[in-house]
């Protein structure tokens, strides 16, 4: 086998990202070489968005786990919270997805959000949902009122049609072509209640930047070491783009684009008619 085993492989990260594995008993550096890439394994846990946005495309997004280590939970709680509590108010009794939501960053958190009266999540990825699940569990909260879903094209099967009250997803249209999020948008549009909210952050440029690669570096913030583009991952729209989303016939319109507390993205709520 020429295939080497990485550098920064960790038998017990590999073990703990790949409980399938640890309960076969087999070595895991064997197994990743014979098995793990090809079906796209993760080794390592991910620390933020410059190793994310170099690992995701939209062809292997679904292929890595993305576990993400305590700091950067708490980064990401700290812009996606706010903006829940902002824009959605108590949760409580709501039905509410968090939709691209990973290892369900603040499934933990539900004394500040409130708790729905079902918490959907979903993922392209089912061992990123479980590693939340298990977060979750540790955390001592109960994990009854969520529901999982993995899924390669939008697929909303579990959730009845008209329950949704609310919908978020932090940084899922940075991932997406346009043609891409009108599949997402059509498909979650007959689960919201009418009136419901859908927020998303997405990279968003003013109409005067044009179609052209942006670095964020120049803002020296964390997590702003990224380069967004117009026609490969991570994307870019322009704002006139994003409104235009409004006539694709998606049961969605684009009511507004907000400040978030993301270093660089935006908010753009969506609204059920």
């Amino acid at each position: 086998m020429n295939t080497k085993i990485p550098n920064d492989f960790d038998s017990d990260t590999y073990l703990e990202l790949n409980p399938d594995v640890r309960k076969a008993g087999v070595d895991p550096a064997e197994h990743y070489l014979k098995y793990g890439i090809k079906e796209g394994r993760n080794y390592k846990v991910l620390t933020g968005y410059a190793t994310a946005y170099q690992e995701y495309s939209e062809n292997n997004y679904g292929k890595v786990a993305r576990i993400t280590d305590a700091e950067y939970r708490r980064d990401l709680q700290s812009w996606q919270i706010p903006a829940i509590k902002k824009h959605c108010g108590d949760l409580n009794g709501k039905f509410f997805l968090d939709l691209g939501a990973g290892d369900i960053v603040y499934g933990d958190k539900l004394d500040e959000i409130g708790r729905p009266a079902i918490f959907y999540v979903q993922d392209l990825s089912e061992p990123s949902l479980q590693s939340g699940l298990n977060k979750i569990k540790e955390s001592g909260e109960k994990t009854d009122i969520f529901v999982t879903m993995s899924s390669e094209d939008f697929d909303f099967e579990k959730i009845p049609d008209g329950t949704l009250d609310f919908a978020f997803s932090n940084s899922l249209f940075s991932h997406l072509t346009i043609n891409s999020i009108i599949l997402c948008l059509k498909n979650l549009s007959p689960k919201m209640q009418i009136g419901g909210k859908y927020f998303s952050s997405m990279i968003v440029l003013h109409n005067d930047d044009r179609i052209k690669s942006f670095d964020w570096g120049y803002l020296k913030t964390k997590y702003s070491r990224v380069v967004s583009h117009p026609t490969k991952d991570p994307y870019h729209y322009t704002a006139n783009t994003v409104f235009m989303l409004s006539h694709a016939d998606t049961g969605f319109h684009v009511r507004e684009i907000h400040d978030y507390g993301h270093p660089f993205q935006k908010l753009v709520e969506f609204e059920k008619f």
